[in-house]
């Protein structure tokens, strides 16, 4: 495999240093190429910096890239913000030359040019589509039979899909194949695909963010789910963080928040405490104790048979 670089993105390193553990732990253990680049900055965040300067915000995106493409590196990212906001300036640089000109002679000053040689990919379709599916049955050693776990795909992994082109934006199934790869019983959520809220909240609407999270928790909650699995740090942010807040009002969800290197983390392996999921902010003791006093039989027929109906391939 190619060497690639890990974009990290902002969130995960200032708010979420743990999640970034999880995600160095699982890379080794999968003994991929991944290197840190020097050089990378703020994406940068969409909904924010498009809105106010879209030249800056296009600038800033392109310089990210010609730092990749200067490197000789593909980038894989575990925010889906991020990944978004590249590959959506990316697409949009490479079908536009006259665009791209301009922002060169800018990127020049700073000894930079975007070529878009780089490959962005976020960590689910990466696994997904690189590292595939029996190659983590292969690594796996405790599956999630028996589990009951949601999949919240977010905006920004299917979204905009002629920048992206990771999955179908309407019926994804990536997400979904992995998780069935891990031996999880699926919640099947009508409200699945749903808007997480968080941009609202950087946008000074803090109760309209928590209405938008209310609504995916009270489901999941009815629903018997037993997690919610998200990889995006913006919807961690707003299911764990906002859930605890909610709880300490009064409100009782107890929906542990599980980002997808820590799901993966367990199933290879790896401890909660060697994944630090002590850190976040709603429990994930109670997952935990369900998890490891089910049956410990290793993934079956069943499994198999799951996997077919979901349409993985390559099995």
């Amino acid at each position: 495999m190619k060497e690639f670089a890990v974009f990290w993105g902002c969130t995960i390193p200032t708010r979420f240093p743990f999640l970034e553990k999880s995600t160095r732990t699982v890379l080794d253990a999968f003994s991929l190429p991944y290197r840190d680049v020097d050089g990378f900055t703020c994406c940068p965040e969409k909904s924010l910096i498009n809105n106010i300067d879209p030249t800056l915000w296009k600038l800033t995106a392109a310089r990210n890239i010609a730092v990749a493409d200067d490197e000789g590196v593909d980038v894989v990212s575990p925010c889906t913000g991020c990944v978004s906001n590249l590959s959506t300036v990316k697409k949009g640089l490479k079908t536009n030359p006259k665009e791209a000109e301009e922002v060169n002679a800018v990127l020049k000053k700073a000894g930079r040019e975007f070529k878009g040689a780089a490959d962005l990919t976020h960590l689910v379709p990466f696994f997904h589509d690189k590292i595939g599916i029996r190659k983590i049955k292969d690594l796996m050693k405790k599956d999630f039979k028996g589990m009951k776990i949601a999949v919240h795909y977010g905006c920004h992994m299917i979204r905009p899909s002629h920048a992206l082109g990771a999955d179908d934006p309407i019926s994804p199934k990536k997400f979904d194949n992995l998780l069935a790869a891990l031996g999880a019983s699926p919640v099947k959520a009508r409200n699945k695909l749903m808007c997480c809220g968080q941009g609202l909240d950087r946008v000074n609407q803090h109760d309209n963010a928590l209405h938008l999270a209310r609504i995916k928790l009270r489901e999941l909650k009815s629903e018997g789910a037993d997690a919610l699995v998200v990889c995006c740090p913006s919807c961690f942010l707003q299911f764990d963080n906002n859930q605890f807040l909610m709880e300490k009002e009064g409100e009782k969800f107890g929906i542990p928040i599980i980002y997808f290197t820590e799901l993966l983390g367990l199933a290879i392996g790896f401890t909660p405490e060697e994944l630090a999921m002590n850190s976040h902010r709603v429990s994930v003791e109670p997952f935990i104790k369900k998890w490891e006093g089910r049956d410990t039989t290793e993934a079956s027929e069943a499994i198999e048979e799951e996997l077919s109906d979901a349409g993985v391939f390559g099995l």
